[in-house]
C-alpha cells in the first residue's frame, strides 16, 4: 500500500472538534486562490458493539452487520478534521453536503481499528469565482490489515453570506410521472428528527438542529441530514432484498424540512435506482443508486 505512514495521527474526537469547530466562523476568506489538495492520514479506533448496534436501531430493517452508511459517519468525522486545517479556507458549519458515495471493497473486521488516508481538493477561488464553484470534494479510504475496505467520495457546498432577495414566484407543482417506477411507502419525519440522529451519527451541523440556528443559514426551519434519508433507503431495501448492500451513490436534490412525510420509490425496470420524494409526489429530494452482491 503506497504512502502509508508506520504513525498515523490519531483521529480527534467528535466532541473537542466539534468545539473549534465554532472558531471558523471567523473565516471570510474572499482572497484569490489557487486549487489546492489537502491530504492527511490518520488512524481510527476498532467499531464498537455499542455503537454499531444504536445506529442500526435508530432505522431498523438492516441487514448488514455493519451498515455501509454508518462508514459515511466516519468519514464525516474525517471531513472535519480535515476542516479545521488552516489551510481549509472556509467555516465548518453550514457547509451542505451536494452528493455521496460509498463502496464496500473488502471484508471489514469489527474488532480491528482503521488505518484512513484522505483528500480534500480544495477549488480556486477569489471575488470572481462563481460562489456554486466552491464546492470542496473530500475522498476518504479505510483501510485493514493493508486492505482498502470502505471508499467514501463526498462534495458539499460553501454557503456564502447572501443579500436579502425580492421572493420569487413559486411554480406550479406537477405530479411526477414515471411508470417505470414504484412507489413503496412512506416516512413521517418529526421535528426533532434532526438531534435524535445527530446524538447517533456526530453530525451537529446547527443546520439541522433547531429553528434558531437553521435560520443561521437561510432556513427558517431545520432540514433533515441527507445522510439520514440514504441510511433509512439502505435500511428499507435491504429488508426488501434480505441482503447487504455494498455500493450505494446519492444526490441530495431538495432539503427536506421538518417536520415532513416523504416517500420512497424505486424503478422497477433498474432495481438500483430509488427516489425519495415529497409526499405530493411534486419533487424529488434524493436521488440514488444501491447494489448487492450477486
Amino acid at each position: 500500500m503506497d504512502g502509508v505512514m508506520h504513525s498515523p495521527t490519531t483521529l480527534p474526537a467528535m466532541p473537542g472538534m466539534l468545539a473549534r469547530s465554532l472558531l471558523t466562523l471567523l473565516r471570510n476568506d474572499n482572497s484569490e486562490a489557487e486549487a489546492d489538495k489537502i491530504e492527511h492520514e490518520y488512524s481510527l479506533e476498532a467499531l464498537s458493539t455499542k455503537r454499531i448496534s444504536a445506529y442500526k436501531t435508530m432505522f431498523g430493517g438492516f441487514v448488514s452487520d455493519i451498515p455501509l452508511s454508518l462508514f459515511y459517519c466516519l468519514a464525516q468525522r474525517t471531513h472535519l478534521a480535515q476542516m479545521l486545517d488552516k489551510r481549509f479556507p472556509w467555516p465548518a458549519p453550514g457547509l451542505v453536503h451536494l452528493n455521496n458515495r460509498l463502496e464496500q471493497l473488502g471484508n471489514i473486521k469489527t474488532d480491528q481499528p482503521f488505518y484512513i488516508k484522505a483528500s480534500v481538493n480544495v477549488p480556486a477561488r477569489g471575488p470572481q469565482v462563481s460562489p456554486r464553484r466552491l464546492r470542496p470534494k473530500f475522498e476518504v479510504s479505510f483501510f485493514q490489515d493493508g486492505q482498502e475496505v470502505v471508499r467514501c467520495e463526498s462534495t458539499y457546498q460553501v454557503m456564502k453570506a447572501q443579500g436579502k432577495e425580492a421572493p420569487r414566484a413559486k411554480k406550479p407543482e406537477t405530479k411526477i410521472e414515471k411508470p417505470d417506477w414504484t412507489y413503496l411507502h412512506h416516512w413521517q419525519l418529526g421535528s426533532g428528527l434532526g438531534r435524535r440522529y445527530a446524538r447517533v451519527s456526530g453530525d451537529f451541523n446547527p443546520i439541522h438542529l433547531h429553528p434558531f440556528t437553521s435560520r443561521w443559514f437561510g432556513f427558517n426551519k431545520p432540514i433533515i441530514h441527507g445522510m439520514y434519508m440514504m441510511a433509512r433507503a439502505q435500511a428499507d431495501l435491504e429488508r426488501i432484498e434480505g441482503k447487504s448492500a455494498n455500493y450505494i451513490d446519492v444526490t441530495f436534490k431538495r432539503p427536506v424540512i421538518l417536520p415532513a412525510r416523504i416517500r420512497l420509490w424505486r424503478n422497477t425496470e433498474s432495481s438500483e435506482g430509488y427516489e425519495v420524494r415529497n409526499n405530493d409526489n411534486t419533487q424529488v429530494q434524493l436521488e440514488g443508486k444501491i447494489r448487492f452482491p450477486s
